[in-house]
C-alpha cells in the first residue's frame, strides 16, 4: 500500500516596489504585508489506491515595499500646495491620502470598496459614499442659498455659486483672455486651444479626445452601441446622463429652467441659453470662418458651415442608400423619412405624425391653436415660423431677394437660375433639367418632384380629403392658400394686391400678374401705332 504523503505548505514571500513620495521630497521605503489567496491542486491517494484531485486554498504572504511621503512633504501638502507628485505619471495632489489612493489604483488596479446596491466599485470610501448618495439615496446635503440647486459635494456647490450667481472665474488662461471656474476646465481649454493635445486615442477609429469621459462616450455612441441610461417614462436610452436629464425635462416634465433675462425665451440647457443671448441680444459671434466673412455663435455651427460651404465634406453616410450628410441628426431624419417610415412625434389633437419635433410644433400652431407668434413690423401679416416672416418682409416690403445664411446664392449648373434655398435648387434641377420625379402616387401613375405636391394630388384625386375649412361657411379645400383666398373674396372683401398703374386690386398675386400683361399689351399696341 502506498504511503499517504501530505506536502507541507509554507508562506512564500513576494516583494514588489511601489514608489511613493518621501520625506524631503524624496522616497521612503516602507514594507506593507498582504495575504493573497491561491488555489493549488493536490494528488491524494483514495481508498482504492488511486490518486484523487483535491483543490486546496493557500494564502501567499506578499510584502510590498512602498515609498511614502515624509513629514516635510505632508506639511506642504496640507498647506494647499500640490507638492505630492506621482513618480509614475504627471498626477499631483494636495493631500497625502489622495496620492496614496492614486498610486494604489494606478499600479494595482485595486478597488476595495464594493457598492451594496450595484456593481460599482471604488478606490476610496469617500467615492463610494458619494456614489450611494447620488445613485441610490438621492441625498444632496448642500443647498444653494440663491436657488433650488443642491449638490453632494461642497466643492460642487462653490463652483455652482461662482458660475451661476457671483460670476467669479478665478482661473486665468496664461495664453489668452479665457477664464474659468474650475481648474479642470482650464486644463481642457489649454490643451484644446493652445497646445492641441488630445491624449486619449480611440482604438477603433482616428478620433482623439482631451478627456477620458469623452472617449468612453464616443466608443459607446459610435462603436459598441451601448446606451446604459434608460428613461423611466419611455423607451428612450442614452449614452450620457446629461442627455437623459435633458430628454426627461424636454419630453416628460416640460421644465425649462433657464430663463432669458432679455425676452420670454426659456431653454432646457444653459448652453442653449448662452447661444440664444449671443445670437438674439448681444450679437456676439466669436467664431470667424477662415474662408469667408461668415461668423457664428458656436464652434459646432462653424464646423458645419465649413463642411457645407467650403470643404464639401459629408462624413455621415446612410446605410440604406447613397445619401450623405454633414450632420448625424440629418441622417437619422433621412432614414426615418425615406426608409423606415417612422414618425415618432404624434399630434395630441389629430392623427398627424411627423419625423421632426419642429414640424409638429408648426403643425399644432397652424392647425389647432391658431397662434402666429411672428408679427410683421410693416403690416398685419403674421406667420407661424420666423423663417416665413423673413421671406415675407423681403418679398413684400424691402424688395430684397432672400439669401441663405452666408449671403450666397445657389447657382444652377445648367442655366442662369439662382436660388437662396438649396431645396429650391434641387427641385428646379429635377423639374427643368433631369426630369426626375421621385415621389410616386400609390394609386395611379402620377409622379411629382415634391412630396407636398404628391400629398395634395392624393387628397384631391383619390381620398377626397379637404383638411382646410372655412370658419364662416362650409367651404373646404385641399390647400390652405385656397381657403385664405376664399375668405378674402367671399367674407372679408380684402384685396391685398394693388396694381401700380391703375386702381385694379386682386385677392391673389396670380390675378395681378395676368392684369400686368394687359398693361404690357396696351403699351406694345401704342408703340406699334
Amino acid at each position: 500500500m502506498a504511503d499517504e504523503t501530505y506536502p507541507s505548505y509554507g508562506l512564500a514571500q513576494v516583494k514588489q516596489e511601489l514608489l511613493h513620495p518621501d520625506e524631503a521630497g524624496g522616497l521612503a521605503h516602507v514594507k506593507e504585508e498582504m495575504f493573497v489567496k491561491q488555489e493549488e491542486e493536490l494528488l491524494i491517494p483514495d481508498e482504492a489506491g488511486g490518486p484523487t484531485h483535491v483543490k486546496q486554498e493557500t494564502f501567499v504572504k506578499q510584502e510590498e515595499e512602498l515609498l511614502i511621503p515624509d513629514e516635510g512633504t505632508k506639511d506642504s501638502c496640507y498647506r494647499g500646495e500640490k507638492s505630492c507628485q506621482c513618480p509614475h505619471c504627471g498626477y499631483k495632489s494636495v493631500r497625502l491620502e489622495y496620492m496614496e489612493n492614486h498610486i494604489k489604483a494606478h499600479l494595482t488596479g485595486e478597488k476595495p470598496h464594493q457598492c451594496p446596491h450595484c456593481d460599482y466599485k471604488s478606490v476610496t470610501s469617500g467615492s463610494m459614499k458619494k456614489h450611494i448618495m447620488a445613485r441610490h439615496k438621492g441625498e444632496k446635503p448642500h443647498q444653494c442659498p440663491h436657488c433650488d440647486y443642491k449638490s453632494i459635494e461642497s466643492a460642487s456647490m462653490k463652483n455652482h455659486i461662482m458660475a451661476r450667481h457671483t460670476g467669479e472665474k478665478p482661473r486665468q488662461c496664461p495664453y489668452c483672455d479665457y477664464k474659468s471656474v474650475t481648474s479642470g476646465s482650464m486644463k481642457n481649454h489649454i490643451m484644446a486651444r493652445h497646445k492641441g493635445e488630445k491624449p486619449h486615442q480611440c482604438p477603433h477609429c482616428d478620433y482623439k479626445s482631451i478627456e477620458s469621459g469623452c472617449m468612453k462616450n464616443h466608443i459607446m455612441a459610435r462603436h459598441t452601441g451601448e446606451k446604459p441610461r434608460q428613461c423611466p417614462h419611455c423607451d428612450y436610452k442614452s449614452v450620457e446622463s446629461g442627455s437623459m436629464k435633458n430628454h426627461i425635462i424636454a419630453r416628460h416634465t416640460g421644465e425649462k429652467p433657464h430663463q432669458c433675462p432679455h425676452c420670454d425665451y426659456k431653454s432646457v440647457e444653459s448652453r442653449s441659453m448662452k447661444s440664444h443671448i449671443m445670437a438674439r441680444h448681444t450679437g456676439e459671434k466669436s467664431h470667424q470662418c477662415l474662408h469667408c466673412d461668415y461668423k457664428s455663435v458656436t464652434s459646432k455651427a462653424m464646423k458645419i458651415h465649413i463642411m457645407t460651404h467650403h470643404t464639401n465634406e459629408k462624413p455621415h453616410q446612410c446605410p440604406h442608400c447613397d445619401y450623405k450628410s454633414v450632420k448625424l441628426r440629418t441622417i437619422k431624419i433621412h432614414i426615418m423619412a425615406r426608409h423606415t417610415g417612422e414618425k415618432p412625434h404624434q399630434c395630441p389633437h389629430c392623427d398627424y405624425k411627423s419625423v421632426r419635433s419642429g414640424s409638429m410644433k408648426s403643425h399644432i400652431i397652424a392647425r389647432h391653436t391658431g397662434e402666429k407668434p411672428h408679427q410683421c413690423p410693416y403690416c398685419d401679416h403674421k406667420s407661424v415660423e420666423s423663417f416665413g416672416m423673413k421671406r415675407h418682409i423681403m418679398a413684400r416690403h424691402t424688395g430684397e431677394k432672400y439669401l441663405c445664411h452666408t449671403g450666397e446664392k445657389y447657382l444652377c449648373p445648367h442655366c442662369d437660375y439662382k436660388s437662396a434655398i438649396s431645396q429650391n435648387m434641387k427641385d428646379h434641377i429635377m423639374a427643368r433639367h433631369t426630369c426626375e420625379k421621385p415621389h410616386q402616387c400609390p394609386y395611379c401613375d402620377y409622379k411629382s418632384v415634391q412630396s407636398g405636391c404628391l400629398k395634395r394630388h392624393v387628397m384631391a384625386r383619390h381620398t377626397g380629403e379637404k383638411p382646410h375649412h372655412c370658419p364662416h361657411c362650409d367651404y373646404k379645400s385641399v390647400r390652405c392658400g385656397n381657403v385664405k383666398s376664399h375668405i378674402m373674396a367671399r367674407h372679408t372683401g380684402e384685396e391685398p394686391h394693388q396694381c401700380p398703374y391703375c386702381d385694379y386690386k386682386s385677392v391673389t398675386s396670380r390675378n395681378i400678374k395676368r392684369h400686368f400683361m394687359t398693361h404690357n399689351t396696351v403699351e406694345n399696341l401704342k408703340k406699334k401705332n
